[in-house]
């Protein structure tokens, strides 16, 4: 508990002041050093520990990612998936209340010369790094520590050397294989858009028809059947919380962010203002977070399959529109005269949805959205992610080394 002290006036205090004949009475708080040095002592072993187990990729797989750390996020997950509400949105507002609520008091007293600056200055910074140090620490112990796994091609022994190097893989020798997959996927696409929709030619943005319960119990689904074409762990395939919505999600479309993961609640919560054709992916996305995957190309990768292999057209939809998109714009940056007539091949709805998404995301566009991109990169950089934001992208390389184990194509059967 923090301690008191009262400096009481006196002729030599520089602190005595009289109003009204009431003496004004100095308070001086002990910062919480022990508290601060705890918190980021934790924190710093945790993240230490990280880097130490990177070095042991195979246990870190064996031991935490198929082990306890599936068992936290599943058991965090199902325990947060009783209620309707996200409960990582309120843990959010809570910590920006928890930290900001008690500098209204103090402000107050340095304004009327009660506290010395200093003092509450050294009391805050000693309990924000205190809390923001155990928050850390929770982090790795729950999630984190996927972060120390080897790359997937390495899991599931993928030979990824004839690709060119990171973060992205247009050379010239991947043109004649890029084409041929994105012609695939073209094509794939136009057919489950027409599919779900019922024609190819609709005017503006497609509609989901499905709930969105709907569309994560086909989700589920997707991760069960990619669990067994790729020969993962069980704990892959075994079924997670749903899928929340953010009611800030406007607050999400100026900062530019789709969804995220909750390693402190095992939650995947997304933006429900998105353009409908998104939103399958992007819940796929923060689904395959829950399942300790934690680099967002492998987290975009799963979630293209997990939306190929379910049940619902629309979001086998959602998924092959993503594919195709990623792949295309590393086709555009070597042949661009060949990603353009492909482009030209897409059926008008299909187009339409392309187009509307990015009219969504230029609305939002700004300072804010450049804010939120530069935090996440930071994050991810932090966590040892050296491409970044660039990561998100370098999908396109494990779909074309899924095509490669595949009879060269990404598209799937649910069979």
């Amino acid at each position: 508990m923090a301690s008191v002290s009262l400096h009481r006036p006196n002729a030599a205090s520089a602190e005595f002041a009289a109003q009204g004949g009431v003496h004004r009475v100095t308070f001086r708080r002990t910062p919480r050093w022990r508290f601060a040095a705890t918190g980021v002592g934790c924190a710093v072993a945790m993240a230490t520990l990280a880097r130490l187990m990177s070095y042991i990729p195979d246990r870190v797989e064996e031991l935490y990612a198929n082990g306890i750390g599936a068992r936290i996020s599943q058991a965090l997950s199902t325990l947060t998936g009783v209620a309707p509400f996200s409960f990582a949105e309120l843990l959010i507002a809570f910590v920006v209340l928890w930290l900001l609520a008690p500098a209204i008091p103090v402000v107050y007293a340095v304004l009327a010369r009660r506290r010395g600056v200093r003092n509450a200055v050294a009391c805050g910074a000693a309990r924000t790094a205190g809390f923001m140090g155990f928050l850390v620490a929770i982090f790795y112990l729950c999630w984190g520590f996927n972060y120390s796994r080897a790359a997937l091609p390495l899991r599931i022994g993928w030979d990824d050397s004839g690709l060119a190097a990171l973060p992205r893989m247009g050379t010239r020798e991947d043109r004649d294989e890029l084409v041929a997959l994105c012609t695939q996927l073209v094509f794939i696409t136009n057919h489950y858009y027409t599919v779900a929709t019922g024609t190819p030619e609709a005017e503006g943005r497609s509609e989901l028809k499905a709930t969105v319960a709907e569309i994560d119990e086909a989700l589920e689904t997707g991760f069960a059947r990619a669990a067994r074409l790729l020969d993962l762990d069980p704990s892959f395939a075994q079924t997670r919380g749903p899928a929340k919505a953010v009611l800030a999600s406007r607050l999400m479309s100026r900062l530019g962010v789709a969804g995220f993961y909750s390693p402190w609640t095992g939650e995947a919560n997304y933006n429900y203002e998105l353009p409908p054709f998104q939103l399958p992916l992007t819940i796929a996305h923060e689904k395959a977070h829950q399942r300790c995957v934690s680099s967002e190309d492998e987290a975009n990768f799963f979630g293209f399959l997990a939306c190929a292999l379910s049940d619902n057209p629309y979001t086998r939809y959602s998924g092959y529109l993503f594919a195709q998109r990623q792949l295309l714009n590393e086709l555009i940056r070597i042949d661009p005269a060949a990603a353009r007539a492909l482009i030209a091949l897409r059926c008008k709805g299909v187009q339409s949805d392309v187009l509307y998404s990015k009219f969504f995301w230029r609305i939002f566009g700004g300072r804010a959205q450049d804010l939120g991109r530069a935090v996440n990169d930071a994050y991810l950089k932090a966590n040892r992610v050296d491409a970044g934001m660039l990561s998100y992208q370098m999908s396109a390389r494990l779909l074309v080394l899924f095509s490669r184990q595949y009879d060269g194509t990404c598209v799937v059967s649910s069979d």
